[in-house]
């Protein structure tokens, strides 16, 4: 199991900075959506981006030792690559996740005093290739988080170079998360993304796609019930960058029946410790540790 910091660091004054104001709290509860400022350095970026190649090749600082999830190995080819969990197993994407401002800002958007890590995802996209091109589905992260109370959860991208449209990068489907009827949207591999937009439930609202246009350093958030996907790379590079899925303080698992009847499982409810009741502890430190204000409760 990967060794968790016991304390947050505290931010510097020069991060305090890079809070989101008023405002931008104001367009992400609006719009369901926010652009940071650059929160990272050059050389933070380019040591995640080492550890992920460390990882890509099959490195583990710190294996889980169980199965089932995704966990793209160099033996399974050369298209999407999906890593869950990276930032328990590799020590350079936990430090760079521990000693960025990524839990304050989501803390700050989410108004809640404590944000505490769900999990994580390394994910890199290859350029087109003839008769290849990989797509990310428009899909809502709630419809994943099924066993989680909080309506309140939110991620944030954080792309490991500069990534705009000719990238394929992350877009949002703006005020979406405000659309009631889009919350089983489980559509991460559907690759139709004119398809699923005609099944969008919007209520009557226009349907605005916003590619996230973002320098090196910087990083998106979105809400978790916002409808985001991603359309093909063009660049002739691979798109590479980390997913932090994060949940705030009232989060806590519920138990959840799936069509079959047969309950809902996440991942986390077999890595997660056990509390007094016998369910699954989303406040567990070793699994989903604290981003930002304190110990948990």
């Amino acid at each position: 199991m990967a060794l968790i910091p016991e304390h947050i660091p505290e931010h510097t004054p020069e991060q305090l900075e890079l809070l989101p104001s008023d405002d931008d709290v104001a367009f992400f509860r609006e719009h369901g959506w926010y652009i940071s400022k650059p929160i990272f350095t050059e050389e933070q970026i380019d040591d995640a981006l080492y550890g992920a190649e460390r990882h890509w090749a099959g490195e583990r600082d710190h294996p889980l030792l169980i199965r089932g999830f995704l966990d793209w190995q160099p033996g399974d080819g050369d298209g999407l690559r999906l890593n869950d969990y990276t930032s328990l197993q590799n020590d350079d994407l936990r430090r760079f996740l521990f000693e960025s401002v990524v839990g304050a800002i989501a803390a700050r958007l989410a108004g809640t005093p404590r944000v505490r890590l769900f999990h994580d995802q390394l994910i890199y996209k290859p350029p087109v290739e003839p008769g290849k091109e990989a797509v990310i589905g428009w899909h809502t992260d709630k419809a994943y988080w099924q066993t989680c109370t909080s309506s309140d959860m939110l991620t944030a991208w954080i792309p490991f170079h500069d990534c705009g449209a000719r990238e394929g990068t992350i877009h949002m489907i703006d005020g979406s998360h405000r659309w009631p009827g889009n919350e089983g949207m489980r559509t991460f591999y559907d690759q139709d993304l004119e398809d699923l937009e005609r099944r969008f439930q919007t209520g009557g609202q226009p349907v605005r796609r916003v590619p996230m246009e973002l320098k090196k350093g910087q990083a998106s958030f979105h809400h978790g019930s916002t409808i985001h996907g991603s359309p093909p790379n063009r660049s002739g590079a691979p798109r590479r960058s980390l997913a932090v899925h994060m949940q705030d303080d009232a989060n806590r698992y519920r138990r959840q029946l799936g069509p079959d009847g047969n309950p809902i499982l996440h991942i986390n409810d077999l890595l997660c410790r056990k509390g007094p009741d016998g369910l699954p502890d989303y406040a567990d430190p070793d699994i989903c540790p604290v981003l930002s204000g304190g110990e948990p409760v």
